[in-house]
């Protein structure tokens, strides 16, 4: 995967890990290398820092797939003999060369290609990470964490969670709009990326209906906790 930055300034798990975004692209069938194929290349090497914090955090390919997976299957695909990155992937990776100035580093390692996942906010990987919980500051509190760098104060790891949380868990008519909702989001990422303006709206319109139907569950759920 081509990229403004040299080349040589990435360590060599971050070579491996845009090696694997590629190949992740391909294999999807998409004509585009998104944030979600850099996620997942990440979760396929095993042997990098971003993978450690991923899995410190809960997140595991299997569930990435199979969220990044059912919201394609709602997707039209186009036939092109190229595949290239999107400009959030981009961004990505400009982020991930701040993170790594920011902590006086030199080379960009995959943790930086994780910040910079989480950062960007907008593509497919922030929206996975942050329905799974890996939210921007529990990630850079991780990134710090096994990175051994003094904390920058950005990061914050989760606190324990209320009793209640625990001893009275999400009605499954919560976690299954949550499911919806989540794949409704990435289809719409990836109408968006296709420039396929129909459907996207159409998937526009799905988005807001379960999210009044998701805070009306939520709701209701809340009341009967008491």
């Amino acid at each position: 995967m081509s990229s403004a930055y040299p080349f040589e300034k990435f360590s060599a798990e971050s070579k491996q890990v845009l090696v694997g975004t590629q190949r992740e692209a391909e294999r999807s069938g998409n004509t585009y290398v998104g944030t979600e194929h850099l996620l997942l290349a990440m979760l396929q090497l095993k042997t990098s820092v971003a993978h450690r914090v991923l899995t410190q955090l809960g997140i595991s390919y299997k569930e990435v797939e199979r969220r990044v997976s059912a919201a394609a299957s709602r997707t039209p695909r186009r036939s092109s003999q190229q595949v290239t990155p999107t400009s959030r992937t981009k961004r990505v990776i400009e982020l991930a060369f701040i993170e790594a100035d920011a902590m006086n580093q030199d080379i960009v390692d995959s943790a930086h290609l994780l910040m910079g996942l989480a950062l960007e906010g907008e593509g497919i990987a922030a929206l996975v990470l942050e329905d799974l919980g890996a939210s921007p500051d529990r990630v850079i509190a991780e990134v710090e964490r096994q990175a051994g760098v003094p904390l920058s104060g950005r990061g914050k790891l989760p606190a324990a969670n209320p009793p209640w949380t625990t001893d009275r868990p999400e009605t499954p008519e919560i976690i299954g709009l949550r499911d919806r909702l989540a794949s409704v989001r990435f289809a719409l990422k990836q109408a968006d990326e296709a420039m396929d303006s129909e459907h996207a709206r159409k998937l526009a319109g799905e988005e807001a209906r379960l999210l009044t139907a998701l805070e009306r569950a939520r709701r209701r759920w809340l009341a009967s906790l008491g």
